[in-house]
Order: structure tokens, then sequence, then C-alpha cells
């Protein structure tokens, strides 16, 4: 499935490199987190509540070299069908595995690789055809029960820098955090129609579904549903940029910058389905925001203020589809306690109001939006040894 590394968990990397340092002391962890997701079913995005559960390990292999390796199980739920559809969404069941290592080149510099996959995940859900003749002629909608199974492989590479500050002990206190990474994922999708059903719900035939797009050329549902009318196998290879930066404001207070932009080699909504509930990679805060659709670009600022042991980090991001798809507002908090230094825990949670492009518009010209709510509540422990 997608991998959308969001530029919340940039800043958040960021701010992990200046709280531990890169001293010479050798230590592991082990983090787990759980998640619950609730989105409001639609046709626009046909998804309800769904659970996650997320393992990371991490070693120092040496004073220099740190390796990664986590997984994420995520559990969608079947829903039933939407306010004017004919058919639910299926319940589907998505496991993400990352593995990567880090090298501090210097106190001031380190570069990361990393790589992660999905093994193909099924899930059926409904989509309305809409359509209306290039004479004007609006005809009754039909309702298609869509397949779809996805996997992905992906690599990133990037390197985190502090300029400024001062070095102590083979530590960089205060100065800017710079983070830089590139992403590949390419997404491989098997998607065809298992049902079609007129307005009375009787059965239609995948040859009159076809004889009617070819009516009403201009259909936006007849070109996103393309793929699972023509049936088999597609792929989509993705590329990320991303940049984050972080600054410490004082000895308790840091702020956050972070932005990305994806490209892709074909159109995203036509190549494969996108599924919200593997957006986030291993290893990614699943209290964050999930993107419903393919992203063309986000931009992110966060705020961290420490008060003792307690930290509190409010955060805002922006998302715009690619596509024309719509875009997304996105407001989250993390609320951390170190209860010493070995154990972590914390809370957080994202609420998200997306504005998408309505798929029962018969055209392009006539497509309105629709407001989906969603949101995310997490939590999770880390412990050192």
């Amino acid at each position: 499935m997608q991998r959308l590394r969001g530029p919340v968990m940039r800043v958040r990397r960021l701010l992990l490199l200046v709280l531990l340092g890169a001293g010479p002391v050798r230590a592991h962890s082990v983090s787990n987190e759980v998640a619950l997701g609730l989105s409001e079913d639609s046709p626009a995005s046909p998804h309800g509540p769904h659970v996650a559960d997320q393992l990371t390990f991490r070693f120092d292999l040496s004073d220099d070299w740190s390796m990664k390796l986590g997984g994420t199980y995520t559990y969608d739920t079947a829903t039933p069908p939407p306010e004017g559809g004919a058919f639910g969404t299926s319940s589907a069941q998505v496991l993400s595995v990352v593995g990567g290592l880090d090298w501090d080149v210097s106190p001031r510099a380190t570069l990361y690789l990393e790589a992660s996959g999905s093994p193909s995940a099924a899930q059926s859900f409904d989509a309305v055809l809409a359509l209306v003749t290039p004479g004007g002629l609006e005809l009754p909608p039909r309702d298609v029960l869509l397949h779809n199974a996805t996997s992905s492989v992906g690599v990133l590479a990037g390197t985190t820098f502090v300029g400024g500050g001062s070095e102590f002990l083979g530590t960089v206190l205060g100065g800017l955090v710079i983070d830089v990474s590139l992403g590949w994922t390419l997404l491989t999708t098997w998607q065809h129609v298992e049902a079609i059903v007129d307005a009375e719900q009787r059965p239609v035939s995948r040859s009159a579904l076809l004889a009617l797009c070819a009516l009403a050329p201009k259909s936006l549902s007849c070109r996103t549903l393309r793929p699972y009318l023509k049936g088999g196998e597609d792929s989509l290879n993705q590329l990320a940029a991303s940049l984050a930066l972080l600054y410490g404001v004082g000895s308790s207070t840091d702020l956050g910058l972070a932005g990305s932009y994806y490209a892709y080699d074909q159109d995203p909504t036509t190549a494969a389905f996108f599924t919200a509930r593997a957006n986030a990679a291993a290893g990614d805060s699943l209290g964050a925001g999930f993107p419903l659709a393919p992203v063309r670009w986000s931009i992110s600022p966060s705020l961290t203020q420490r008060i003792g042991g307690w930290s509190l980090g409010p955060w805002y991001q922006y998302l715009s589809y690619a596509s024309s798809i719509g875009k997304a507002h996105v407001a989250g908090l993390r609320i951390s306690w170190r209860i010493d230094p070995t154990w972590t825990v914390w809370v957080s949670g994202s609420a998200q109001w997306d504005l998408l492009a309505d798929p029962t518009s018969p055209t392009p010209d006539t497509a309105g939006t629709t407001l989906v709510v969603s949101g995310r509540v997490a939590l999770g422990f880390r412990a050192r040894f």
C-alpha cells in the first residue's frame, strides 16, 4: 500500500536527535503503540473504524551505527453500504515492515537508509457511477462493487545535519537541525469489478456498463473506474522529497517546519486504489493523520514545549492531493512523559478535515466537494535498555 512518510514525523525525528544527542554510550530500545482511527463513511471515503498496533526495535551496533526494525499491523473493519450505496466496504488486514541503518558520520551529521514493504492486502468497496451524455441527458446511476489487492516496496535515504550550536563531549547543543530525504515506493495492484447493480438493485453486466461509459466519454466516474473495468495488474511509482527544520528557542522550546513533495509516473487516481490505513510506514507515529488520497505536497509547522519530564507538542499539517482530488487540514497534539531515563510514555491524537471531489459527480465540470471528517488517537511507550 501507499507509503507517505509525513513531514510531522520528520520534525519528531529531529527532536529525538536533539534530546538523545550523539553520545558514545550504546543503548537499545523497544517501543509499542496502539491506535484507534475513526473515519466518516461516505462515497468519497468508503471507510469506517480501524485499529493498529506498531512495534519498533532500535539497536546501537557500535558508537556510530544503529539499526531499526519494526512492523505495523492494521485491521480495517467492515462497514455497511454508505447512504445511497448498494455495497458495503469489506474488512482489510495490512502488514507493513521496515528495516534501517543510521550512521553518525560526525557529531553534526547522520546518514540513514531504510527499506520497507507490505505484502498484498485486499479490500472491496462501493462506488457510484453517475453518467451524463454529451447531449446533457442524465442516465440512472449504477452501483459498482470494486475489489483491490495492493502490495508495496520502498526505499528511503536521507541525512540529518546540525548547524550552529556548540559541541560538548561529542554532542551538539542548540543550533539548527536540518533533515533532507528522498524516497521511492513501488505499488503493485490487482483490481477488478465484482458486481454491478442498477437503482432497483438489479444486476447489470460489465459489457452494459462499458456501453454506458461509451455514451458518456467525459464521465468522471468512468475515468476513475476504468482500471477496474479493464481488470488485471497495474503498478505505480512514487517519488518523495522531504525537508524538515528544527530550531531550539531557549532550553525547553523547539520550533519545527517540514514539507514534502510527491511525484508519480502516472495518474495515481487511476493506477491504484489508495488505502488510507496503510499510509503510515512502520516506525512513524500512529497518532498522526492519514491521507485519504495520493498527496501532491504537504507542509507542517510544529511546536514542542518541555516542562520537566513532560513534553507538549501541538502541530498542524496541510495536504494537497494529486489529480485535483482535494485537500486536507490536520491538527494534532502529542503529550509525552519521561518517567525516568529508561521509560517514556505518550498519548497522541489528530483530527482531520478532508475536502474531496465528489465521486458521484457526472463530469469534472460539475464536480463538487465533500467534507470527510476523521481522526486518530494513540497510546505508546518506549523502554531503553
